[in-house]
């Protein structure tokens, strides 16, 4: 008897990043296939992206390797709700 696979959970990673080099950021992630959503700069003035939970560690991966051509920091990462 199969079980049914369990649907990954997600995480909200806020990232320190100037609003210009969001831009930059945006073009750089569209060529890694479903790895990140990008979603809106909050309050604090974080970028909030949207990453499934058996991506975690490749997106943290995936944003240190780009620092060299953005300057930004993963401030904080939090288990997401179920909404954006």
């Amino acid at each position: 008897m199969r079980t049914k696979r369990q649907i990954p959970k997600e995480y909200d990673l806020y990232v320190r990043i100037a609003r210009p080099d969001i831009h930059v950021l945006c073009y750089i992630a569209e060529a890694q296939d479903n790895l990140m959503n990008i979603r809106h700069t909050t309050e604090e003035g974080y970028l909030k992206i949207i990453v499934p939970g058996d991506l975690l560690e490749e997106a943290l991966k995936f944003l240190d390797s780009i620092k060299n051509v953005i300057d930004l920091e993963v401030v904080e990462i939090r288990e997401n709700p179920g909404h954006t």
